[in-house]
């Protein structure tokens, strides 16, 4: 293997990587909404709680998940296609 070849295969996995890391912390830090939710929402449910909190507590639930599932979909729409230039500028 080449010197040029070695610095291209470096350039290229090194650029997938950080592409895949940025991914994967976005990720991470979107589920801290979800486990916010979970810390300070699970003491409350230890007895009878009204409805109008359930409802809250619910809606609060659905938004941090929505939140974490459009983070994983559109984050593999753009690390998907930022690979794959990456494969086809680096040669």
């Amino acid at each position: 293997m080449t010197m040029k070849n070695r610095v291209k295969t470096i350039l290229r996995w090194g650029g997938i990587s950080i592409v895949s890391l940025c991914y994967f912390i976005t990720l991470i830090a979107s589920t801290f909404a979800y486990s916010a939710f979970s810390e300070s929402e699970s003491m409350r449910f230890s007895g009878p709680i009204p409805l109008k909190e359930y409802k809250a507590s619910i809606d609060s639930l659905m938004q941090a998940t929505d939140g974490v599932f459009s983070v994983a979909f559109f984050g593999f729409a753009i690390c998907v296609p930022l690979i794959l230039i990456i494969f086809k500028t680096v040669r």
